[in-house]
C-alpha cells in the first residue's frame, strides 16, 4: 500500500478560516450600518464640553457646548455623585457655549467626577482635577 496523507483536515480548516471571515464581514457591515444612522443633527438636545477648570476651592467652571437643534436649560449638578451646593441655572442656545458654574467644596490635586442635568434629563459627565 502506498503511503497517502489525507487532505481532508486542510480543507476542513480552510473551510472553518473561510467561515469565521465570512462571519467578521456580515458582522462589521451590519454594525456599520447601524452606526451610521446616528447623527447628533437628528437629536434635539446634545451637548459637548469644551473646556473645565475648578478655579478655587469652591467653584469649577465648565464650557458646556449645545450641539443639538433645541435649547438646554441647565437644572441641577452632581460632584462625585451627591448634588452640587449651587449650579447657574440658565438655557444654552443650540450652537452656542456658556460658562456653567458649579459650587462645593474641592481639594487641590484631588480629582472629581461632574454630572450637569438640563430640566429635560439631557446630561454631561465628565472629571477635572483641582489645581488651584
Amino acid at each position: 500500500m502506498k503511503n497517502r496523507k489525507a487532505i481532508s483536515a486542510y480543507i476542513a480548516v480552510l473551510f472553518l478560516v473561510g467561515l469565521a471571515v465570512a462571519g467578521g464581514v456580515l458582522l462589521y457591515s451590519s454594525m456599520i450600518g447601524a452606526l451610521s444612522g446616528i447623527n447628533t443633527n437628528d437629536l434635539p438636545q446634545t451637548l459637548s464640553l469644551d473646556t473645565v477648570k475648578i478655579v478655587n476651592a469652591t467653584t469649577c467652571v465648565a464650557y458646556i457646548r449645545n450641539i443639538g437643534s433645541e435649547s438646554v436649560t441647565i437644572d441641577k449638578a452632581y460632584v462625585d455623585n451627591s448634588p452640587a451646593d449651587s449650579v447657574d441655572g440658565f438655557t444654552i442656545s443650540p450652537d452656542t457655549v456658556e460658562a456653567v458654574r458649579i459650587r462645593g467644596t474641592f481639594v487641590s490635586g484631588e480629582t472629581y467626577d461632574f454630572k450637569v442635568v438640563s430640566k429635560d434629563l439631557t446630561q454631561i459627565v465628565f472629571s477635572a482635577k483641582a489645581s488651584y
